[in-house]
């Protein structure tokens, strides 16, 4: 299976209500189910007859199918990409190993899957509980290019920070990363993983070898910090890089699986239009965990900008956001905090670009 393909899955599930559910689910994603056992003896010859398709395929099974033993499982597994077990009662079936909770709805299910694509290794778990971090995660991705993701982000960081909130910007834009050069910082990471550079507010760069660990290191950070606001950068070809192995790919899969909010951030040109109609497209046929925002960004005065505005909303609504927000152009704003390295609050409190941020900041606490 390469980097990029989506994976291939055999079922071994005798229930036939748990058995279509998930291969139901992971059909839907557009992941090819090649074969679904209804004993351990139909498994074994499949293996026997189709080595090649075996070797590259998840095998999702589970205890109460007919045969299934200790060593009949041991002997497949090394023949199979990754092995994957769900029972209702895992803590009672121990004999083949480590079993998860069937998960109970579509997006948990997927985002288990994904984790084991990911990080083979590394031991998932069906509850991937919000509720006992301390920080609010927002991840910003970008449909297209030049869509002013970045100088939301850095805005909305600092804005939370001006509210006396402990908040984390990170630069998880592997393609071009650009949060320190805008704001003319070095040497952003030091042995905590970021750097303070001003009251409240820390920033970090992701590199390469925290992209490997990062569930511990976003675990850390979850806990240091009141606000986390991460700038993915582009998010095309979404559905490829929730199962792309590749390290670049780990912070948009950590932020769909576990950030409160993916906002996505789109331009109102034709070009910027068709790019958030593509990412929509990718969002309404791939699970997130994450809720779902979305802002037009460099909205234009007077009618052209009600034009764009109803286009950006017929793309949008479908998908049914937490919020749908729009932020009106203000290149001269931009302009001075580019020039300077510095936020727009720094520049100019009272422009309207400032005050549409500083609203979205406001709005993300109370």
């Amino acid at each position: 299976m390469s980097d990029l393909e989506l994976p291939t899955v055999i079922t071994a599930i005798a229930h036939a209500q748990t058995e279509g559910f998930i291969a139901g689910t992971l059909f839907a994603q557009g992941w090819s189910v090649i074969f679904r056992a209804i004993d351990i003896d139909s498994l074994e010859s499949f293996a026997k007859s189709s080595p090649e398709l075996l070797r590259e395929a998840i095998l999702i099974f589970s205890p109460d199918l007919s045969g299934i033993t200790r060593p009949r499982l041991d002997a497949l597994a090394p023949k199979v990409k990754q092995l994957i077990g769900f029972s209702d009662s895992p803590a009672k079936e121990c004999a083949l190993g480590e079993l998860h909770l069937i998960p109970t709805n579509a997006t948990d299910l997927i985002s288990l899957v994904r984790g084991f694509i990911r990080a083979p290794m590394l031991r998932q778990s069906t509850q991937l509980s919000l509720k006992s971090r301390r920080a609010h995660v927002l991840a910003i991705g970008s449909a297209g290019s030049n869509t002013g993701c970045t100088t939301v982000a850095i805005n909305i960081a600092m804005e939370l920070s001006v509210l006396e909130k402990s908040t984390l910007l990170i630069d998880a834009n592997f393609r071009a990363p650009s949060v320190a050069a805008l704001l003319s910082i070095r040497n952003v990471n030091n042995e905590e993983g970021w750097r303070t550079i001003a009251p409240s507010l820390s920033i970090a760069e992701i590199s390469q070898d925290q992209a490997i660990t990062v569930d511990e290191w976003m675990d850390r950070a979850t806990q240091s910090f009141d606000q986390i606001i991460i700038d993915l950068g582009s998010i095309s070809g979404l559905s490829n890089r929730l199962t792309d192995r590749r390290w670049t790919s780990t912070m948009t899969t950590w932020s769909c699986d576990q950030a409160n909010e993916l906002m996505i951030v789109a331009r109102p040109d034709v070009l910027g239009l068709h790019r958030l109609e593509q990412v929509s497209s990718l969002i309404e046929k791939t699970s997130i965990r994450s809720a779902l925002s979305f802002t037009l960004n460099m909205r234009s005065q007077g009618r052209k900008g009600s034009d764009e505005e109803a286009k950006f909303l017929a793309l949008t609504t479908s998908l049914r956001p937490l919020s749908v927000r729009v932020i009106a152009r203000d290149g001269r704003a931009c302009a001075g905090a580019e020039a300077e390295k510095a936020t727009l609050i720094e520049i100019n409190e009272r422009s309207g670009l400032r005050k549409s941020i500083a609203k979205i900041a406001s709005e993300m606490i109370s």
